[in-house]
């Protein structure tokens, strides 16, 4: 636009000389069509700016449109994300509550507070059962498995 503007700025102050010159009685065939070149030219240049701003135009309509689809495809991620946040708090709790009664060596019951802590443990217990070959801890595992057999997931 700002381009645009310039020229026809150019363009009018061209007109206004070629009046001034029509005006004062100069009539120098050179100079006048030295003008009515640049005039041309100035009017050529001002058409290809409108074609690349029609252009830019639909660039941003289209990048507008993209914007709003990946907002709203945003939207529906942030809502599967509570979705799933949701439930692994319920199934968070379940855990606590099957297990509250089962303490692993080291630590305290299971809360929320050592809730990480605890699952933690439990993954080591479980992928690396040969370190836990005592019969109290394959007596625990057992338990475990016990406990958590009644949670839906």
């Amino acid at each position: 636009m700002e381009i645009n503007l310039l020229n026809l700025i150019q363009s009018i102050g061209i007109l206004m000389h070629l009046l001034f010159l029509y005006h004062i009685g100069i009539e120098n065939d050179e100079e006048i069509k030295q003008l009515d070149e640049e005039i041309k030219e100035l009017n050529e240049s001002n058409s290809q700016m409108e074609a690349d701003m029609i252009k830019l135009r639909t660039q941003i309509t289209t990048m507008e449109s993209n914007l709003k689809t990946i907002e709203e495809e945003n939207k529906v991620i942030e809502q599967q994300n509570e979705s799933l946040l949701h439930e692994l708090a319920n199934l968070s709790q379940s855990l606590i509550h099957s297990l509250a009664n089962i303490q692993l060596p080291h630590m305290e019951p299971i809360n929320e507070q050592n809730f990480d802590a605890y699952v933690t443990t439990l993954t080591d217990m479980y992928t690396n059962q040969d370190r836990y070959q005592s019969p109290e801890n394959k007596a625990l595992l057992e338990n475990i498995k016990q406990a958590v057999r009644g949670i839906q997931v």
